[in-house]
């Protein structure tokens, strides 16, 4: 036992201080939150709420009552639907998946660094390094799939490398590592529909190879499962990709005759520079890239793969996907680019014995750049580190505050009615309503009107007129709905949260859509009003009638 302990220290060492990081800001967050486990965003309510229908009403969906094309990570809500079916729709198990993933990547990332002998003070190093850049404390607080993203990325990284560094083709029916490449590859755009960036990276290579056969199938086992997801959302009426995806993606950058411009590589550029981090992780990819070629002159070695697929899936995806809300788009590539730099890093360090660094100074260019790379990922990271931990009890709070309070208030008095909102997460999850989705996430009315360039006033007092909505709760602000609210509408009251940093908007209002609701959603507003946490702020017709 001490052997073991003694000789997979940096292992140990690192997985408890993310125990102990993660049990920290727990109780922090349960402390702000009156008992409750909340996470830091709406958006896994989503899953959470599509699992919950698909588990207890085989409804594939946001609400129990229609199917609805929700979901970006397929994978992620099928495994938590499965553990619903099994233990009942609950908060905690997002959050102990998370724990678990996470503790997952960091023994798979351990287990490469040992394969190629570097020191455990180094691999210590490392390990937190990819705990708190990714950063893992905050992807666990999400609740979303981001953990397992990485964990399959990596996977997935690792053993094609591996198998493009063959020299020969190995036969596809005596060896195994394809078929678990070939699983892989249907995982890998399952958790997130950017892994076909990687698929298609992966499946590159392979052709450069002439491994035609290994192209082939990877492609083919990576499109398969998504192509049956369209088709049966296509049946439903929806689109081929989910909402979330046609809503949130640059997608127009893959029609070249509307986005020529952004074809050229500005888009990938601006979003570099909104991400330094990424940008100095590509910087460090390329040098120790060049420094290796210019050495062995060789190309199919596991090593410099791994640092071309980053490089090349890093480009695709900071061309397409935009990069915000809360660390997690880009995790994956923070996570995979600390691994694949860490291994070429080491042979361009300095090396010494036990008591001393001996330093050759024919090489002290060469040091002097290693630094000076360091120096320049660090000034970023630092910040990254510092927000993604001392935001977290705050982003929970905002969550509990306004989403959550909006579910509570829901489920207390509208179970089953219509009810119109642009979040919709938490209140699916929690209550259950016949939710209209202004946003168009969970809405296939709407997000084909955006779509096409057409949704203002007149398409939502019509659609939620022939929806029979009561009431709506939404976010009054340019970039929500400030022109877009019809004028038959009644606005009935606001709750105002402080300090906020996640939410769309600080402040959530309440809007009678059928006249016939408005003495009904005034006294529920009112009675409720004595539940809510006294941070929140609360005002207009229905507050008006209590102060008086």
């Amino acid at each position: 036992m001490k052997i073991a302990i003694s000789r997979h220290w940096p292992l140990i060492l690192s997985v408890i201080i993310l125990w102990l990081t993660v049990a920290i800001l727990l109780i922090l967050s349960i402390k702000r939150n009156e008992g409750h486990l909340v996470y830091a965003l709406d958006d896994p309510y989503i899953h959470m709420a599509i699992a919950k229908n698909f588990s207890q009403h085989g409804v594939w969906g946001v609400t129990r009552y229609e199917f609805s094309s929700s979901s970006s990570s397929l994978l992620w809500t099928l495994l938590l639907s499965a553990i619903y079916f099994i233990f009942g729709a609950n908060e905690f198990s997002p959050f102990i998946l998370n724990v678990i993933f996470t503790t997952a990547i960091i023994f798979s990332v351990y287990t490469i660094f040992i394969k190629y002998k570097l020191p455990p003070s180094y691999i210590f190093v490392f390990l937190l390094g990819i705990i708190f850049i990714t950063p893992f404390p905050a992807l666990i607080f999400i609740g979303m799939e981001h953990t397992l993203h990485v964990f399959i990325t990596i996977l997935f990284v690792y053993f094609s490398a591996k198998e493009l560094s063959k020299e020969s083709p190995t036969s596809l029916s005596t060896n195994s590592m394809p078929v678990f490449l070939w699983v892989l590859a249907a995982l890998v755009p399952l958790v997130r529909y950017e892994g076909l960036f990687l698929i298609l990276a992966v499946c590159s290579l392979f052709a450069l190879r002439k491994r035609w056969s290994y192209a082939f199938f990877l492609g083919v086992f990576a499109i398969l499962p998504i192509f049956i997801y369209g088709t049966i959302s296509c049946l439903h009426g929806w689109f081929w990709l989910p909402n979330s995806v046609q809503l949130k993606g640059n997608v127009s950058t893959l029609i070249p005759l509307t986005s020529a411009f952004k074809l050229l590589g500005y888009t990938c550029y601006k979003n570099l520079l909104k991400s330094p981090h990424i940008l100095f992780l590509i910087i460090a990819a390329l040098v120790l890239y060049t420094l290796r070629f210019g050495k062995q002159k060789k190309v199919w070695e596991k090593e410099p793969l791994m640092i071309v697929i980053f490089i090349i899936i890093t480009f695709l995806h900071m061309q397409f996907i935009p990069v915000f809300w809360f660390y997690r788009y880009d995790a994956y590539l923070v996570a995979l680019g600390l691994a694949v730099v860490a291994i070429p890093l080491y042979e361009h360090l300095p090396k010494g014995g036990t008591r001393k660094i001996v330093i050759d100074k024919t090489f002290l260019p060469k040091y002097a750049t290693n630094l000076i790379l360091i120096l320049l990922l660090a000034l970023p990271v630092f910040s990254r580190i510092k927000w993604s931990i001392i935001q977290l009890p705050r982003a929970t709070t905002n969550i509990y505050e306004q989403q959550y309070q909006m579910g509570l208030f829901l489920k207390q008095f509208y179970c089953g009615i219509p009810v119109a909102a642009n979040d919709i997460g938490a209140i699916n999850f929690l209550a259950d309503i016949n939710c209209l989705d202004l946003w168009g996430l969970g809405s296939k009315e709407v997000a084909k009107s955006k779509r096409n360039g057409a949704f203002g006033r007149e398409q939502i007092f019509d659609l939620t007129k022939s929806k029979n909505i009561k009431i709506a709760l939404l976010y009054e602000s340019k970039s929500w709905f400030l022109d877009k609210i019809p004028f038959q509408w009644t606005k009935a009251g606001e709750w105002i949260i402080s300090n906020n940093i996640v939410c769309g908007k600080d402040t959530v209002l309440f809007y009678v859509v059928d006249p016939s609701e408005e003495n009904n959603l005034i006294a529920n507003l009112k009675q409720f009003a004595f539940q809510l946490p006294n941070t929140i702020k609360q005002s207009g017709k229905y507050y008006s009638e209590i102060t008086k």
